[in-house]
């Protein structure tokens, strides 16, 4: 169940820098670590490739395309995790020396995907087919603007959450929605809200 959790992770650390990665470490902690799972860097590297607009890739053929591409992902295990029964870090590094990191669980009998961090801002956010992410600086009235700005292009809302560092602080806004958004209209909501980051993610796996 960790494969296709591992790619989302990577296509939303990929989309959300808007460039392949250099490197990708994927961090397992707690009881999935038992497993063997030197496959989830093969999962980090498909996901990563098909963020980036890469075809048919395959388990069989990431290793060789990231290596004509210069990157490459790394799996360390840690029998504890202190927040969940297990838990995957991914770390994606950069060229220009930024770093994303996207941390996900599977919940309950039925394994269910979550995300629940992106970089410093706590999640508990399904994995949607579409996604939106926003980082802007908080302030009262930027959840209306990106609901109107959506609304007026037909673009339904599922779920919205808002993490910030403080009141006032940078803030990440995690939207689903039920289709696949436009540039333009991205760019629309960037403008309205005042957003230093604006990706949307159309995960595929």
């Amino acid at each position: 169940p960790s494969l296709p959790l591992v790619e989302k992770l990577s296509q939303v650390a990929t989309a959300l820098a808007d460039e392949l990665p250099v490197s990708v470490e994927v961090i397992v902690k707690g009881e999935v670590s038992e497993h063997d799972c030197s496959v989830l860097a093969t999962s980090a590297l498909k996901g990563a490739l098909v963020a980036t607009g890469a075809e048919d890739v395959t388990y069989v053929n990431a290793p060789g395309l990231a290596q004509e591409r210069g990157f490459s992902s790394t799996v360390t295990t840690d029998p504890v995790s202190p927040e969940y029964r297990s838990m995957i870090s991914l770390k994606a590094a950069f060229s220009d020396g930024t770093h994303v990191t996207v941390d996900g669980t599977l919940v309950g009998i039925k394994k269910i995907e979550k995300i629940i961090a992106i970089d410093k801002f706590d999640l508990d956010l399904p994995p949607t087919d579409h996604l939106l992410f926003l980082r802007y600086t908080d302030r009262p009235g930027v959840v209306g603007l990106v609901g109107e700005t959506l609304g007026k292009a037909g673009i339904n809302i599922a779920s919205m959450q808002v993490a910030r560092s403080s009141a006032g602080g940078e803030a990440l806004m995690a939207i689903t929605v039920d289709s696949a958004i436009p540039d333009e209209i991205v760019a629309g909501v960037a403008k309205a809200t005042g957003a230093n980051l604006a990706r949307t993610v159309s995960l595929k796996v």
